[in-house]
């Protein structure tokens, strides 16, 4: 399912066009599926899935924002609706460890629209350039291309990029190289077993089937196999889901 793109009937909080799915993991466990504009560049997430993707999950959104390159990009409206219940999205500015960086929120908790620019900033692949950084840069430069859709900021009489609204940042090599091998290590962690953790689970379920009232040998046989399944999903739901 990865690099998968299918249609889907949501519509797009900026420009009304259906708007694609992206299906990833998700903490603890199964899939979340992440609505996807690549003309307007930015991301819906229902609830919390934001704050829920696996590391992998966050990689593959990464390169999916790499591919949109390619397409044209639209400028993002001026009043957004939520693809839910059609009422206003509202801007939030928030904080992650030092970044600061921003979405667009349904006031009755259905989810949030984010700009490619501002994932890339709560994820820690970009970072904001401070004033005086844009002040030597627009002394040296008079464009730069925009992180998050392309287009170009005129840094004489702009601070960030009128069509995504995303604020002038830079794309760190040695910043984005932490931030994939952490993220990378993080997810391959996810599906490392801990011998350990299942040596305990399999004696917990040991010790349960020794408790449980005997009748047949077949019937407790089979409890202690029941057991042991149990102890043992809840034993990998923790060790995978902890990661």
């Amino acid at each position: 399912m990865r690099d998968a793109l299918a249609p889907m009937a949501s519509p797009c909080p900026s420009c009304g066009e259906a708007m694609a799915v992206r299906k990833v993991a998700r903490k603890p466990a199964g899939e979340a599926s992440v609505d996807f504009c690549v003309a307007c560049r930015a991301l819906w997430f229902d609830g919390y899935e934001s704050v829920q993707l696996t590391p992998g999950a966050t990689l593959d959104l990464l390169r999916a924002i790499h591919d949109a390159e390619r397409e044209a990009v639209r400028a993002l409206a001026a009043h957004l609706a939520c693809p839910r219940c059609s009422g206003a999205l509202s801007l939030v500015r928030d904080l992650q460890r030092t970044t600061r960086f921003s979405y667009f929120r349904c006031g009755r908790g259905h989810g949030r629209f984010t700009p490619f620019a501002q994932f890339l900033l709560e994820k820690d692949f970009v970072r904001p350039l401070p004033r005086g950084e844009v002040e030597r840069l627009k002394s040296a430069v008079g464009a730069i291309r925009c992180t998050g859709c392309g287009a170009a900021i005129d840094l004489a009489a702009d601070t960030a990029c009128r069509y995504c609204r995303a604020p002038v940042a830079v794309l760190d090599p040695d910043a984005l190289s932490r931030t994939i091998a952490s993220l990378t290590d993080a997810e391959a962690r996810r599906h490392r077993i801990d011998p350990h953790a299942m040596a305990d689970a399999l004696m917990a379920a040991e010790r349960l089937a020794s408790r449980r009232p005997e009748t047949t040998a077949g019937r407790q046989s089979a409890d202690a196999i029941v057991a042991a399944i149990e102890f043992g999903a809840t034993a990998l739901d923790l060790l995978f889901g902890s990661k």
